[in-house]
Formats: C-alpha cells, sequence, structure tokens
C-alpha cells in the first residue's frame, strides 16, 4: 500500500514537472532595439487616423498604433496594459466587432514574452475547452527592458502557431508588423 502511494506520488511530481517545463518552454527572450521608434513605420502611423472599430460611435481622433498584418487582415489596434497588481504586461493587437474580438495577446514578463491568439464572442457555452497551440516560430523587439504604466511602448512582432482547438480543427496564425501604444493601468 505504502509503494502504492509513494509511486502516484512520484508519478504525479513527474507529470507536474513536465508541464511547468512545457509552460517555460513557451516563453521567448524578446530583443532590446531602443531607436525602435525611429523606424520610418512610426512616421507613417502619425500620418493616419486610428481604425474605427465597429463599438466606437465617432471615428477615434488619435493615430493610428499598428501596422500590423494578422490572418491576413490589418484590421487592429494597439491597447497595452497592466492589471492591478500584476507585473505583466499585456499588448493586445485586437478587433472589435461590437459582438466579438480577434487578434493576439503579447504578454511580457521581465526579459520574457509568449504569444497567444485568441478569439472571443457573446456566445458562452458551459463545456467551451481552451485551444492549444504549439510555437514553431515567434520573434518580439521591444523599445525597453522595462516598463511602467503611462510609458509608451514600441515593437515589431512576427509569429507563427498553429492552434488545436476543441473540436480537432488545425488553425494556422500568422502575424507579423509594427506596433505601438501607451501602457494603460487597470484596477
Amino acid at each position: 500500500m505504502k509503494i502504492r502511494i509513494l509511486l502516484s506520488i512520484l508519478l504525479i511530481t513527474l507529470l507536474n514537472c513536465k508541464k511547468e517545463s512545457a509552460k517555460k518552454e513557451q516563453w521567448k527572450e524578446y530583443s532590446i532595439d531602443e531607436n525602435i521608434d525611429q523606424n520610418k513605420v512610426f512616421k507613417e502611423l502619425e500620418s493616419e487616423n486610428e481604425i474605427q472599430m465597429m463599438i466606437d460611435s465617432e471615428p477615434p481622433k488619435m493615430k493610428k498604433t499598428t501596422r500590423v498584418i494578422y490572418d491576413d487582415s490589418n484590421e487592429y489596434v494597439c491597447n497595452p496594459m497592466f492589471w492591478n497588481n500584476l507585473d505583466t504586461l499585456n499588448i493586445n493587437i485586437v478587433n472589435h466587432s461590437g459582438f466579438s474580438s480577434i487578434g493576439f495577446n503579447i504578454r511580457v514578463n521581465k526579459n520574457k514574452y509568449e504569444i497567444y491568439p485568441f478569439s472571443v464572442d457573446d456566445v458562452i457555452t458551459d463545456d467551451e475547452k481552451p485551444s492549444t497551440f504549439k510555437n514553431p516560430i515567434q520573434k518580439l523587439i521591444l523599445n525597453k527592458s522595462e516598463y511602467k504604466p503611462n510609458d509608451s511602448v514600441y515593437g515589431y512582432v512576427e509569429f507563427s502557431k498553429i492552434e488545436n482547438d476543441q473540436f480537432g480543427n488545425v488553425i494556422p496564425h500568422k502575424g507579423k508588423g509594427y506596433f505601438r501604444g501607451k501602457i494603460k493601468n487597470y484596477k
């Protein structure tokens, strides 16, 4: 009986170590280019107005925040944020339609990051299971190594991921381009 319990504990410990190792492998180190904000793309964005989302009642007055192509579309905005009491910067590259949102999130913590695509809508189900992703390619360049609320973030992202959804579908995701934004703190 004691041997079974010890074997069970050992097996659970080994499985948890494997899960933790897999989680850490998703987080990659990013590059820093302090002069990325001097790239001509950001100068071009200054002459363009931000895209109007379906949820906007009037056209935005701010300048465009992204030049990103994601899954064959370029209609995205950049919303960088910290959640209260968390030390992870979330850079959301997103398109809101009013009933759904699609895009990808870049989570930055210390000198590491991870990218994951998302798609949410107003349909809620009890038995929805999360998708799993494989990271064949991902690259991130940011203008600084550390950020705090009200800082400006400038960056370049390039990635390709394969999503396996709850229905067994294999969905490729590709994104590439430049983004910028002012970091907000949400409580």
